[in-house]
């Protein structure tokens, strides 16, 4: 890996110098106004699967930088919202979800062909991206779930030879203030949703609404917020309130899609409890209607399904909800509450709680 000692006397010779890389399919580790990100061309696919080797996660969508609003609408369709977003916020520490065009690599894109976008507020960044004609990859430059890189030194302390090996240049304009992640802010579903809150603060309740008009867009919903949440070093449980016929089965559906369980996804009622592997991990899929006490949860093994990189479902919450609680406060499990009210035969209100 080389090392670009980056000044203003030489901004104009460290671009070149990346941009010979990124026209060669390789990985560069760049300045942004929050910390280091690794690039790569969002167009070519050799180059982004150095990106996942580098990062060790397999199916979590990537997000690409563009120069400015007008290379962006090249590769997203960017709706009312979007607009307003790019138009007050960016350049900045922001990451607009949007519907793909389909022109960078599928790998970046999640399962619903969003991809997210940022356009950094940093002079040097956005002047290598504009000579680069193209949008790079813009993922911070760590391992998943490691410490985001402040400086060159924290990059090689966190980060083993081998992942060093795969990058081409650091360019080190020297320690980089610490500040907090990008705000990314999800603008293709009903209601405007913000899956990580970062320097950028918006108002926003405590509760996330969505309205379903169909079984389908349930299970788009469900897929949607797993997708947000599976990066998180800890277990996820989504505890589902709601009616018998409310679509808690269908938002359990809608987590399988997102881990890409291809096993039908059926009611746990009589047997308590299903088990649907994927990856190294497992989604558990349990039913406390038949419960006498909420403890008896305990007995199913419980304790056991809170491993890292596990998901669990739950319907009918009430006789568990006061051990969740515990769970909760003990941070042995991030817990997303999800209530499900039927508006009409088919219409349904989704409320998310956090």
């Amino acid at each position: 890996m080389d090392i670009f000692k980056l000044k203003s006397s030489n901004q104009a010779q460290a671009i070149k110098t990346a941009l010979k890389i990124l026209r060669n399919q390789g990985l560069i580790v760049y300045p942004t106004e929050t910390c280091f990100g690794l690039g790569a061309d969002a167009t070519n696919e050799k180059a982004v699967e150095k990106i996942f080797q580098f990062k060790g996660e397999r199916n979590k969508p990537v997000s690409i930088a563009a120069a400015d609003q007008e290379m962006a609408e090249k590769y997203v369709r960017l709706n009312r919202t979007a607009l307003n977003l790019y138009q007050n916020f960016l350049p900045g520490p922001l990451t607009v979800i949007s519907f793909s065009q389909g022109k960078v690599v599928k790998k970046l894109e999640s399962n619903r062909k969003t991809l997210g976008v940022r356009i950094p507020d940093l002079p040097f960044t956005l002047k290598l991206i504009k000579a680069f004609g193209r949008p790079i990859t813009t993922t911070s430059a760590n391992v998943s779930n490691a410490k985001p890189p402040f400086s060159l030194k924290d990059f090689q302390k966190y980060t083993s030879q081998k992942r060093q090996n795969l990058v081409n240049l650091f360019i080190d304009p020297g320690s980089l203030p610490k500040r907090e992640s990008s705000t990314v802010v999800d603008t293709t579903l009903n209601e405007t949703l913000i899956l990580r809150q970062g320097q950028i603060s918006f108002s926003q309740k405590e509760t996330q609404k969505f309205v379903s008009n169909s079984e389908g867009e349930t299970r788009k919903i469900a897929q949607k917020i797993t997708e947000t949440v599976r990066a998180r070093n800890l277990p996820v449980i989504f505890a589902l309130q709601g009616e018998l016929g409310a679509g808690k089965t269908q938002f359990v559906k809608g987590i399988a899609s997102s881990l890409k369980i291809k096993e039908p996804i059926t009611s746990p009622t009589f047997t308590l409890i299903k088990e649907y592997p994927f990856n190294q991990n497992t989604l558990y899929h349990l039913d406390t209607w038949r419960l006498e006490e909420g403890r008896e949860i305990l007995n199913l093994g419980f304790n056991k399904m809170l491993q890292k990189g596990n998901l669990i479902a739950i319907e009918w919450l009430e006789k568990v909800k006061p051990i969740l609680e515990k769970i909760a406060r003990e941070k042995k499990a991030k817990i997303i509450w999800i209530k499900i009210e039927p508006l009409t035969e088919d219409k349904r209100k989704i409320l998310i709680y956090e």
